[in-house]
């Protein structure tokens, strides 16, 4: 590939983008909620990455062995799986900077929204969901566990 450069900006701005493009896969392991509550395994499978819900102190009952169910699902047949292991994250694809395209399903609320995840350095992961436009959603901020 040969890249031609107009101006001493546009050369600035291809390197700045190289420099911040980080190689795909890089968000796989576990990562922890910002409120501290639960623990998300992100794995890829095929050519699309997802996260499921591995620990977090909602998943089981009182008892601490009976495994709590996705009741606030609006799909009325999933409200049976169980919140343990419960994919989370789904399609997610590497874009250059950013994995884009799939879906984040909160449990709280039953609601799937659009997501977008963006690694700042090693350990830190921005996940931005959002219903029609990204700008007017919501971002939460994961840690990865060493």
């Amino acid at each position: 590939m040969i890249l031609k450069c107009t101006s001493h900006e546009s050369l600035l701005t291809l390197f700045s983008y190289l420099a911040n493009a980080q190689p795909p896969g890089k968000i796989i392991g576990v990562w922890l909620r910002d409120d501290k509550n639960l623990i998300i395994e992100i794995y890829k499978a095929g050519p699309q990455y997802f996260g499921k819900q591995i620990w977090g102190n909602f998943l089981y009952e009182d008892d601490g062995t009976t495994p709590i169910k996705d009741e606030k699902n609006a799909n009325e047949r999933q409200r049976r799986r169980d919140l343990k292991n419960l994919i989370i994250l789904t399609n997610l694809n590497y874009e250059g900077r950013v994995y884009d395209g799939g879906t984040f399903y909160d449990y709280e609320s039953g609601k799937k929204y659009k997501s977008i995840l963006k690694l700042k350095g090693e350990n830190v992961l921005k996940i931005r969901g959002y219903t029609v436009l990204s700008p007017f959603g919501k971002t939460t901020t994961w840690t990865r566990v060493q």
